[in-house]
């Protein structure tokens, strides 16, 4: 007979391979059924309460995805948004809004003994003096000083930063609130400077070739354009306030007859977009505080021009022009008669080129600006409040020798004089 001999199996080797049941549910995301013998329908009814499905976790982490990738979007496009009201940047910006955390006092000391000028921005505002340039929030509060080192020293000013020239020299420099930014070194002689509120910054100079030539420099000091006056004097340019366009005024003297014009370019081409003549006048300066609009200022004129369209205004005087300031809801000027400087002319005008008043005042002006519909105006040692029909309605004193006043509020200026910045509050009575 067949010899029949049970096999041995080795448990070990010959044993199936187990299957991890972790790795299943983790990987494969396989449904998992508890199975039951065959039953009654009632059996298998009450079996479908032990069914669990598991389900990966890929649908799940695509939703994160997706909101993750969402929000990201919104706040890039916000980042965006704010880029484009915030011209310098968000963090400039935010620097410059911080210097101004703080306060001070007043009187303030002034280690220079002679101011060249003093311009205020709203809450804050910068005094150049001989030496140096510093800035001071309205509370008084040093935000920072610097020692220029020039001997013809001009500033000018935007909502966002500073440019502090040389005038004759080679020298710039660029500040925001929380000190120098950056340096400038040019080839020629620096005529005169513009700031726009973008940061970005023109500087016109003599040339080697033409009459005059102007750089335009981006915010972060990159030439982006350059323009060349061939037989006119470049004396004024200016930026609007996105920085894209810029303004020059130049001038020719034939038989002691002053003729200006004043182009406007838009860095595409040396061809001007926009030109006007001032035939038998000088322009004495161009505003652009602010941003709808353009102000020329000659000597016996003001004419605002509209920078998309360059619908003008314009304002003429049988007097001279003594003084033209912009505030932050519109301009006033003073024209007055040369052999008398105690007969002026005052005008108010709105931000949009309005005229909201013409008065006379009889006294010798030292110094004006506007704020809101009143006018501050500072005669030798007085201070009046003025209302837009000339009506005095506050008055003060400040110290002999007070060069410039800067409105701080309603109801108080800074005086500034070679020595000392003053905090003046007016009489608390109305003046009839």
């Amino acid at each position: 007979m067949p010899d029949y001999k049970k096999k041995k199996h080795s448990r070990i080797f010959n044993a199936p391979a187990k299957t991890s049941k972790k790795r299943i549910n983790k990987d494969l995301g396989e449904e998992k059924i508890k199975m039951t013998p065959k039953s009654s329908k009632n059996e298998q009814k009450n079996n479908l309460d032990d069914m669990r499905v598991v389900r990966g976790r890929k649908a799940e982490q695509k939703r994160k995805n997706k909101i993750i990738l969402c929000v990201f979007a919104v706040v890039l496009a916000a980042v965006l948004i704010i880029q484009l009201f915030l011209p310098v940047g968000i963090i400039e910006t935010v620097s410059n809004v911080t210097a101004l955390i703080g306060s001070g006092s007043y009187p303030i000391e002034l280690s220079s003994t002679s101011v060249q000028d003093a311009v205020s921005k709203g809450n804050y505002y910068y005094v150049l003096t001989v030496d140096s340039v510093t800035a001071y929030s309205n509370m008084g509060e040093e935000l920072f000083t610097y020692a220029h080192g020039f001997e013809f020293p001009v500033i000018k000013v935007s909502d966002s930063r500073a440019i502090v020239f040389n005038q004759g020299g080679n020298d710039a420099l660029i500040f925001n609130l929380r000190g120098i930014k950056e340096t400038v070194k040019t080839e020629n002689a620096i005529i005169t400077a513009a700031v726009s509120d973008s940061g970005g910054y023109a500087i016109a100079t003599d040339s080697e070739k033409y009459t005059g030539e102007v750089k335009v420099y981006g915010k972060n000091g990159n030439v982006i354009y350059e323009w060349y006056s061939a037989e006119e004097i470049i004396n004024n340019i200016a930026l609007s306030s996105n920085g894209k366009k810029l303004a020059v005024s130049t001038f020719s003297s034939a038989n002691g007859i002053f003729n200006s014009t004043v182009f406007v370019l838009t860095y595409k081409t040396a061809t001007p977009e926009f030109k006007e003549k001032f035939d038998d006048t000088l322009v004495y300066s161009i505003d652009t505080s602010h941003s709808v609009r353009f102000s020329v200022v000659t000597d016996s004129a003001v004419t605002m021009f509209n920078w998309s369209n360059y619908k003008r205004r314009e304002y003429s005087h049988d007097y001279s022009t003594a003084f033209f300031r912009a505030g932050k809801s519109g301009y006033v000027s003073v024209f007055n008669r040369e052999s008398d400087r105690t007969d002026n002319r005052i005008s108010l005008y709105s931000k949009t080129g309005k005229s909201l008043g013409d008065f006379e005042f009889h006294g010798i002006i030292s110094d004006i600006q506007v704020f809101g519909n009143h006018i501050y105006c500072m005669s030798d040692t007085d201070i009046f409040l003025l209302s837009k029909e000339g009506e005095i309605l506050k008055t003060a004193s400040c110290s002999y020798g007070t060069k410039k006043i800067m409105v701080a509020g309603s109801n108080s200026v800074l005086a500034v004089s070679d020595n000392m910045v003053e905090r003046i509050k007016f009489d608390g009575e109305n003046k009839k």
